[in-house]
């Protein structure tokens, strides 16, 4: 489920907008109210909106027809964790921001619409990254083409910016992950334990790498659907559609890493029960030893203990002594066949190492 779609306060946070004016300037107004931003958009040969909501389900139907966007937003939001949606003169993209928190990773929804000289991204809090890349934004439109024919290369270039911004911003929730998996592992390796619950531990770590996969795969299907789904509102020119492949390349390198990292989670939970159920097997052993070692002694003075058994003290005592000697090395050696050597920390060491060279 995504972050935020419930807030008791649904409001228009922050609106923002930055484009080139007719004369190829490059232009940004923060904090504007809605309307001057609507009123905006007929004067720029492009223009790119930034709304920061509360509440995204309920706030975006409002900021679609001020600005005259003919477009449902719950077909995108009844997307999985991505979505994309094509109208013609409307365009309309779903991406997840991976957000990695102290005990489980969620994800949370920013909205692309797209018209004509017109670009609107819609996010809530979670989406700070989409805010600094607009801070420059003054930067970004001076490299955009400014001939008038040329409004489709502009967008479309601005969105692949976008697009890059978020995998990259969720690429670092990995490293957040990996950060966090280290640790334990430097924890459960060291020479202080403390009390702790590692199979909950190890399952949100988990759960976490299985958020990340999900949100990369559908954000790869997007990125794909956006180059190759032809939509009228993006260039034709391939030279420019080949900046998505960039997107794709990253992407596929970060699903390739988090299946790696979670092979080595995989691997370290297996470490662990092994090391756990040595020691307890040692433990079994050496209770077992133990209980033999009274047992067998305890037996042969229940019998010299016979009335009317006359035995010298000087054959008793060697007898008990060797007797619990022989049935502790005979008990040892039989059950020592069903014990594993414990893996020690240079399994943790190892661990590391590869956590290290991702």
């Amino acid at each position: 489920m995504y972050i935020g779609y419930f807030s008791h306060l649904f409001m228009l946070k922050a609106v923002s907008i930055a484009g080139i004016e007719e004369q190829g300037v490059p232009f940004k107004k923060e904090s504007i109210a809605l309307e001057e931003a609507a009123k905006t958009v007929s004067i720029g040969n492009l223009t790119w909106i930034e709304c920061v909501v509360d509440d995204i389900v309920n706030e975006t139907p409002k900021i679609l027809e001020k600005l005259d966007i003919k477009m449902d937003p719950k077909v995108l939001l009844s997307g999985y964790v991505s979505a994309y949606e094509d109208l013609g003169d409307t365009l309309g993209i779903m991406l997840p921001f991976i957000v990695t928190g102290d005990s489980r990773t969620q994800t949370s929804p920013v909205l692309i619409f797209m018209k004509k000289d017109l670009i609107l991204t819609i996010h809530d809090d979670y989406g700070g990254k989409i805010t600094k890349l607009y801070n420059y934004s003054n930067s970004l439109m001076r490299k955009l083409p400014k001939e008038p024919e040329q409004w489709a290369d502009r967008q479309t270039i601005l969105l692949f910016r976008l697009m890059d911004e978020v995998s990259e911003t969720n690429f670092s929730s990995l490293r957040t992950i990996i950060e966090q998996a280290e640790q334990l592992e430097i924890d459960l390796a060291g020479s202080r334990q403390t009390e702790r619950d590692i199979g909950f531990e190890i399952s949100n770590m988990k759960r976490s790498l299985l958020t990340f996969l999900n949100a990369v795969w559908a954000t790869h299907d997007t990125v794909r659907n956006v180059k190759f789904g032809d939509p009228d509102m993006l260039t034709d020119d391939d030279d420019i559609l080949e900046k998505f492949e960039v997107i794709l390349g990253r992407l596929d390198r970060q699903i390739q890493m988090a299946e790696n990292v979670m092979d080595i989670i995989s691997t370290g939970v297996t470490i662990i029960q092994t090391e756990t159920s040595n020691k307890l097997t040692k433990l079994i052993v050496w209770l077992t030893v133990a209980a033999t070692a009274v047992l067998v002694p305890n037996t042969v003075a229940t019998i010299f203990g016979i009335p009317d058994l006359e035995i010298s003290w000087s054959w008793i005592a060697p007898i008990l002594i060797i007797s619990t000697l022989i049935s502790a090395i005979v008990t040892y050696r039989w059950t020592k066949q069903f014990s594993v050597n414990p893996l020690g920390s240079k399994k943790f060491k190892n661990l590391r190492k590869k956590f290290r060279t991702k």
